[in-house]
């Protein structure tokens, strides 16, 4: 066994540290030049993406390559510097290696090396420690520094240097960019441009009303109300470049489908750009885009019912005069716009909506009804409840605070409210005596139009405000409708004044009365009806005696003879707020008179009665002798023509019924005539007995009977001519049917005649009596006369 040489060992040793410095340079500079490269091309993927896209990389992309890289980095290491610098090196591998760069050792190295263990002869032993020595005096003169091929490591270490360089000058340059891709690929940041863009935009949208500037929310998502206008503002940040323009991308989505887009945007102003969506009923995704700006994230448009009043409920308290406390109970459901409530009625006004609210503003254009909750900080926080009052030109007078809170007025799931009101037509006189605060209800005048406006809990407005006209039912005055009968201008001063007629009122006749003045007395006087009213909305008048009449009397009163009478029926409601209210009927006058020149009055117009009743019984006759000359000509066989017969017919039949109706006024004339008697009190059994049974029972029977009888008879005279047979026959029953109508009216003329005899010796003593009267007067001036004349002579 034989040892390597000292020298020889030396020299191995130098050999392999020599190696695995050359190792070590060569790995430290291939893995410089690759990080480097790394570096360069990753760095120029983004640029190059961002140029293109205006976009960060995607965040799998980035970690994508930061994996690649430091896998491909920590592999670099390992394969070409760990493995390479720590492998073991043996002494016959270095011996080789030498043996192969130097020839002339000719195997010498490589043969100690391989005996350095082995057991050999001692011939063999010597041979070998001869070539031992022989190959150390070799080794110490070679150029080990040969050895090696440095023009690779030179090459690799050139291009490290080259790249390092590059990127240690582009580090203080753009030392920027360095940090932009630390934040890319290393951080793996999702914004990481948004420090280095030169356009910074923010997209907000312009709400309604009022064009409120809404901005989005954390989740970069706006709701939006169904079917209203989007209009969209993009503006941009103070400390950037306002861009020249900005496009929008768009997608929308109506069911299972979507609708791609982009638009133009509108510039208004410096750094403000706006567009517009009519009325938008999808949801949509929003991307702006301007210089180097667009939103990684899209902006969300989720579409959303809009707040809406779905049913409104008035829950009233009406006046207790109205007499309409029974119906409080049951709540007046609003169809339409319009609604009708009595005056000073008290009324809760209930909306209930279609979803949960968050404030509520009523408006009219003399006032403002606020209430609700407002944001602060995220969080939702009551706001004042205030009553607010305009002038005619919309111009705020001043605001008080209600002493309401919006819990009371919404209710608990907040999806309705109830507003208490009284409509009054002092409404404006209490608000001018508001001091700083009001209590509920509030007072409106009638007539008013209110509109609600409504905000929910997504900052949403109505678009159109819910209406309600609410009228004021004014409490008129009563109605009095009322007439005098049985009774004209001229009264005796014991006369009953019938007056029948209706008292009416929206709510009740409270009460009713007698309203009178006797000559020129300017004050007024009042007597109780007989049967008074007692809330009655249609009241008639009557009293115990007579049930379609209520009566004056003039006999307690005492009146002269020549004074004159002014009587009424005045009706009053029960308004105890706005009233109460007063009526009266029609205003009739009287004039007292003696109970003869009454008596003549009637006889006169009884006279006229006769007179156009004796022109009654002339026509008919004429009647008479027109069937008279028919009959003739019948009985002569006398050819007549059939028109002319039809004629004399009709002509008749027009006669006669025009005479019935003549008859019947005056039949009613003389009834009037007998109820003037009795009401002044100048009638007697005699003279009631005379008019009744001589003159109104006997017309009676004419109008009902006889006249009705011979009409018939000439109907059938015109049905017999149409028929054309029996027209002979018909004439014939109709002549006994005009001789008893002729022959009523004879009698009914004599009665009147007597009675007209009567009347008239009747008006010849009063004529003679107020002949007296006047005479009597005369002799008395005379008397007077007389006497003062003889007292001044003496």
């Amino acid at each position: 066994m034989s040892q390597i040489p000292n020298e020889i060992q030396s020299v191995l040793k130098q050999f392999r540290r020599w190696i695995r410095r050359y190792i070590l340079m060569e790995g430290v500079a291939v893995f410089v030049a690759v990080a480097a490269t790394m570096f360069w091309v990753t760095f120029l993927v983004d640029v190059a993406y961002f140029w293109f896209s205006r976009l960060e990389l995607p965040t799998s992309f980035r970690l994508i390559c930061l994996i690649v890289m430091v896998g491909g980095l920590v592999g670099l290491g390992v394969s070409w510097v760990v493995f390479r610098l720590f492998k073991h090196f043996q002494l016959k591998d270095l011996a080789l290696a030498l043996e192969r760069r130097f020839p002339q050792l000719r195997d010498q190295l490589i043969t100690t090396v391989e005996f350095e263990h082995e057991a050999t002869s001692p011939l063999t032993s010597q041979m070998v420690e001869q070539t031992s020595r022989e190959a150390a005096e070799k080794i110490s003169k070679l150029p080990l520094e040969e050895t090696f091929d440095r023009t690779p490591l030179k090459r690799i270490a050139l291009i490290a240097t080259v790249l390092f360089s590059t990127l240690a000058v582009f580090g203080v340059a753009n030392a920027a960019g360095v940090q932009r891709w630390v934040h890319a690929y290393i951080l793996t940041k999702d914004n990481y441009w948004d420090p280095y863009r030169q356009q910074a935009l923010a997209l907000k949208v312009l709400s309604q009303p009022g064009e409120r500037v809404r901005e989005f929310d954390e989740n970069r998502t706006y709701k939006h109300p169904r079917g209203a206008d989007l209009q969209l503002l993009v503006e941009s940040d103070d400390a950037a470049i306002a861009p020249e323009d900005v496009t929008i991308q768009y997608i929308s989505f109506e069911g299972n489908a979507t609708e791609r887009g982009r638009a133009n945007m509108n510039r208004f102003g410096d750094g403000e750009f706006r567009h517009s969506f009519s009325r938008v009923v999808n949801d949509y995704r929003l991307w702006i885009r301007g210089g180097d700006f667009v939103n990684r994230t899209p902006y969300r448009i989720q579409i959303v019912d809009p707040p809406q009043v779905d049913a409104i409920t008035l829950m009233c308290d009406y006046p207790s005069y109205t007499g309409m406390d029974v119906m409080e109970d049951k709540p007046v459901s609003v169809v339409g716009t319009q609604v009708s409530l009595p005056m000073e009625t008290e009324f809760e006004l209930q909306g209930r909506c279609n979803k949960p609210l968050r404030a509520v503003d009523l408006r009219s254009s003399r006032f403002q009804f606020s209430f609700g909750y407002r944001l602060v900080d995220g969080d939702e926080v009551p706001k004042p409840t205030t009553f607010t009052l305009r002038n005619e030109e919309n111009q705020i007078l001043r605001t008080v605070e209600v002493d309401a809170s919006p819990e009371s007025l919404l209710s608990e799931d907040r999806s309705g409210f109830q507003i208490p009101f009284v409509i009054s037509s002092k409404a404006e006189q209490q608000w001018e005596e508001l001091g700083d605060r009001i209590e509920l209800p509030i007072p409106i005048p009638p007539d008013s139009a209110l509109k609600i406006f409504l905000e929910d809990n997504d900052e949403i407005y109505s678009p159109e405000p819910a209406s309600l006209l609410v009228n004021g039912i004014v409490d008129e005055p009563p109605v009095v409708d009322t007439k005098r009968t049985g009774v004209g201008s001229l009264i005796t001063r014991n006369a009953s004044i019938p007056v029948e007629g209706q008292l009416s009122d929206d709510y009740g006749v409270a009460s009713a009365w007698f309203g009178f003045k006797v000559g020129s007395n300017m004050e007024e006087q009042t007597l109780p009806l007989n049967q008074l009213p007692s809330g009655q909305k249609e009241f008639t008048l009557n009293d115990a005696a007579d049930k379609d009449v209520e009566r004056f009397n003039l006999r307690p009163l005492k009146l002269q003879e020549g004074e004159t009478l002014t009587l009424a029926i005045y009706a009053q409601d029960a308004d105890d707020f706005n009233g109460p209210h007063v009526a009266h009927g029609e205003i009739f006058s009287f004039k007292v008179v003696t109970d003869e020149e009454l008596q003549a009055r009637l006889f006169d117009r009884e006279v006229n009665l006769r007179l156009r009743f004796e022109q009654i019984r002339s026509e008919a006759g004429d009647l008479r002798d027109l069937l008279a000359e028919q009959q003739t000509n019948l009985a002569e066989n006398v050819q007549v023509e059939e028109s002319i017969l039809s004629a004399f017919v009709e002509r008749s039949l027009h006669q006669l019924r025009k005479n019935q109706t003549e008859s019947r006024s005056i039949e009613v004339s003389f009834q009037s005539l007998r109820e003037e008697m009795v009401n002044n009190g100048i009638d007697t059994k005699d003279k009631l007995d005379r008019i009744d049974n001589g003159v109104i029972a006997p017309l009676g029977v004419l109008n009902e009977t006889l006249f009705v009888e011979a009409d018939q008879r000439y109907a059938l005279q015109r049905l017999s001519l149409q028929r054309g047979a029996g027209f002979d026959e018909a004439l014939r029953e109709t002549v006994p049917a005009v001789d008893a109508l002729i022959e009523q009216m004879d009698r009914i003329l004599e009665e009147m005649q007597d009675r007209g005899t009567m009347n008239d010796l009747i008006q010849t003593i009063q004529r003679l009596r107020d002949e007296q009267l006047r005479l009597k007067k005369l002799t008395e001036e005379k008397r007077i006369e007389e006497n003062f004349f003889f007292d001044f002579e003496e």
